[in-house]
């Protein structure tokens, strides 16, 4: 009876670790990605930061396991700084811009990025991962008896992807629509202060003490006192300005704030708009609008709050479909803004649409004369998609035949560095690729206009000077005066000069747009970071073929010293190639549908089903196939080699099969479950490896609790590796389908190796 207790307490343990682990990271990676701007960049290097101290804590753990008479004493510690740790790393969270004196709206640098997620993340994911082992070691007690420590430690993972599910699932569809972050880490302290109760039971001093702080979390929820917390770190966050609103919607973080008489705009921490910014609403609309013959039907994709549409509207024939993809953009605009700058929605000749702009463009049969992009630079892979190859064929695809398409992207007044004429040929030359005509505006912001015929759009000045008088347009800076400046001789000649070279391709599964941009970027910080990829540029796909051609050697010359090398390589190499198919996903899903930041619990929930699955796959193959264990372990490393070889056709069948109008939320749903395969594989590994590591020890002093955490370690170690790499260089210098195919091609070097051993 003591016995089912105790293997009964291990499995709530496991599950609690699991719920908490993967809310606390699902509500941090939301936070910081609101700090750190929205980019994919910053989702690798919070997961690789993450992982990096998981895989510390679990192999410390490991390696200090002998010295430890009581680990409850240390497990029930770990639980109880948790609950404290959690809301107090959200509270930093939003104060490191001020901590490192980065200005409201300034965009931080990788190394930033990088050290403040390091020292952020690990005094809570440290524990994170010393849980892990400490949990196996109750389990590696119950020898005597009579439970094998390997169907114990299996069961300890398999309940702890099983909480992962659930917490994952209980974020995505219910937390994050009526829970703001603040209120359910609290939550999640709440829990971890029941798992030391769990720990020692009624019968102790800790009862009394623990439920009466859990009577204060659910008093303070209930009585606001959270709520304060929660608005006193928000405006530390946004210290210096006068915040008007700030709401986490499904999609983002949105915050309204005022300085110096204008209202600004941040979504996840990236400027959205201004008002009253005259000259850039201006420009965007009116260079487009007046290339064009006569424009009627118009298309504008963000930036209409700003003041997009009023001016769209100064054409007295023009229709305007103005979308955004999230609803509070507007509800709060309508509702904080003076009235002035909104009743322009109103106008019985707009039509506002709430929704996903490509899909829009993909599926109407409506035709514009006029397809304006009035968002931010391609600083994401969220926007990236809208200065994408594919994006243009479908935007050529919607135009009249006479129709333009305009956006533009940061550029330099006078002289155009190396950085940023390989961002504006980019651009450039994967618009000529669906347009014929295709011309160029310079100045601190760059706008491009393309047309599927030549000879329709005119930048002339004395042309769009006649048209604006003829057409009885208002304007304060584009106008007579302006245009002749803006469209000189001069400036026109050294813009096409530069443009004249080809750039390299910018497409939804090789994001080249978002790499420019980030190097662009970090030239304003740090040199370091653009020499590093213009070096790392010419790495080809053959080049990264040496990494896998390593492996092999390596491996082969040490595996006869160590016969576990070739699995425990199998283990690391399987963790970084899940958290690739992980990114691969979310960038995927992100450009696909345009809401990644929503479905991101959800996506990381689909990893741990199917790593469930895989561990009570793996414990029945424990406890009833013990001949075939290796056998079964070799499939599933074949497994991990043909995976990521389906990513990029799924990717096309997704993108161009699936992606009918009234089903679309479906397949979406489809493609966020894709990472269940990729869990079930890693999952019916790790506890096999357990097992076979464990077997073959040489040392028998070594327990099974220690192997486990030493390869929960290496697992984890590797999934750190492969997100920092992957996410900030290796899918923006060579694309998702490359990355796949090396994944597959190293997984199959560490199947040679385990094919050879018995």
């Amino acid at each position: 009876m003591i016995s089912i207790c105790n293997h009964m307490k291990n499995k709530k343990l496991s599950f609690i670790l699991g719920f908490t682990s993967i809310i606390g990271q699902v509500l941090l990676l939301r936070e910081l990605i609101a700090v750190f701007y929205g980019n994919e960049t910053a989702y690798a290097v919070i997961l690789a930061s993450w992982l990096f101290w998981v895989s510390v804590g679990s192999y410390a753990a490991s390696r200090i396991l002998k010295k430890i008479k009581h680990p409850q004493i240390i497990l029930s510690t770990s639980f109880w700084l948790i609950s404290f740790i959690l809301p107090i790393t959200i509270f930093a969270s939003r104060c490191i811009k001020q901590m490192m004196q980065i200005p409201i709206g300034e965009i931080i640098g990788i190394l930033p990025m990088c050290l403040s997620s390091i020292l952020l993340l690990a005094p809570l994911t440290l524990l994170l991962g010393a849980i892990f082992t400490l949990i196996c070691q109750l389990a590696e007690n119950k020898k005597e008896e009579g439970h094998e420590s390997a169907e114990e430690i299996s069961s300890i993972y398999l309940w702890e992807s099983v909480g992962a599910i659930f917490g994952g699932l209980l974020f995505s569809f219910i937390l994050i629509h009526f829970l703001p972050a603040m209120h359910t880490a609290f939550v999640i302290a709440g829990v971890n202060i029941f798992a030391v109760i769990l720990i020692y039971g009624r019968n102790n001093i800790i009862f009394e003490p623990a439920c009466a702080l859990i009577f204060v979390i659910i008093v303070a929820l209930f009585s606001g006192l959270v709520s304060r917390y929660d608005d006193y770190s928000r405006r530390l966050q946004w210290k210096g300005v006068d915040i008007v609103a700030i709401e986490d919607s499904i999609y983002g973080n949105i915050a309204l704030i005022k300085r110096e008489g204008q209202y600004s705009l941040f979504e996840n921490g990236l400027h959205s708009f201004t008002t009253q910014d005259d000259l850039t609403s201006e420009e965007s609309v009116h260079y487009a609008l007046l290339s064009h013959p006569r424009p009627k039907d118009i298309l504008l994709i963000g930036g209409g709050v700003a003041g997009g549409v009023a001016e769209i509207l100064k054409y007295k024939e023009t229709k305007v479909d103005y979308i955004e993809l999230d609803p509070k953009v507007i509800n709060l605009s309508r509702k904080y803004l003076p009235k002035k700058m909104t009743v322009s929605l109103d106008d019985k000749r707009v039509n506002v649409i709430l929704g996903d702009a490509r899909h829009l463009v993909k599926k109407t049969r409506k035709r514009y004369d006029a397809i304006i992009v009035a968002l931010s630079d391609p600083y994401t892979a969220l926007i990236n998609r809208y200065y994408s190859w594919e994006f243009f064929k479908e935007a050529a695809g919607t135009l009249k035949p006479d129709g333009v398409l305009s956006l533009s992207v940061s550029s330099s007044e006078n002289y155009l560095n190396d950085e940023n004429r390989d961002f504006l040929r980019s651009i450039n030359t994967t618009l000529k690729k669906h347009f014929k005509e295709v011309k160029s505006i310079p100045g601190d912001t760059n706008f491009f206009i393309a047309c599927k015929k030549k000879n329709v759009i005119s930048i002339d000045p004395d042309v769009l000077s006649a048209r604006l008088k003829k057409r009885g347009i208002k304007t304060k800076y584009v106008r007579e005066y302006y245009l002749p400046f803006k469209l000189s001789e001069g400036r026109m000649q050294y813009i096409n000069e530069i443009l004249q070279k080809e750039g390299q391709i910018n497409t939804d599964t090789h994001p080249v747009g978002y790499l420019f941009d980030i190097v662009l970027w970090s030239t304003h910080f740090n040199a370091g970071f653009s020499h590093i990829v213009k070096m790392l540029r010419g790495i080809t796909f053959t080049h990264l073929l040496f990494v896998p051609l390593v492996v092999l050697i390596v491996g082969w010359l040490l595996k006869r010293k160590s016969p576990s090398l070739p699995i425990t390589l199998s283990i690391i190499t399987t963790g970084f190639s899940e958290i690739i198919f992980q990114l691969i996903v979310i960038i995927a899903f992100q450009t696909l549908y345009g809401y990644a930041y929503y479905k991101i619990g959800f996506i990381m929930s689909s990893f741990m089903i199917g790593l469930a699955w895989g561990s009570y796959l793996a414990q029945k193959i424990i406890l009833y196939q013990k001949d075939r264990i290796f056998l079964i372990y070799k499939r599933a490393q074949f497994g991990i080699v043909c995976y990521p070889c389906l990513l990029p056709v799924l990717f096309i069948v997704f993108r161009d099969i699936f992606s009918f109008a009234y089903l679309t939320w479906f397949f979406a749903s489809a493609f966020a479950l894709l990472p269940i395969i990729a869990g079930f594989l890693g999952g019916l590994q790790y506890p096999l490896a357990t097992y076979l590591v464990s077997q073959r020890q040489e040392n028998q002093k070594e327990t099974t609790a220690r192997t486990a955490g030493f390869l929960y370690a290496m697992d984890v170690l590797g999934a750190s590796v492969g997100a920092l790499v992957t996410g900030i260089l290796l899918i923006p210098l060579l694309g998702i389908n490359a990355v796949s195919y090396f994944c597959a091609i190293l997984n199959l070097v560490v199947l040679l190796l385990l094919l050879n051993e018995k």
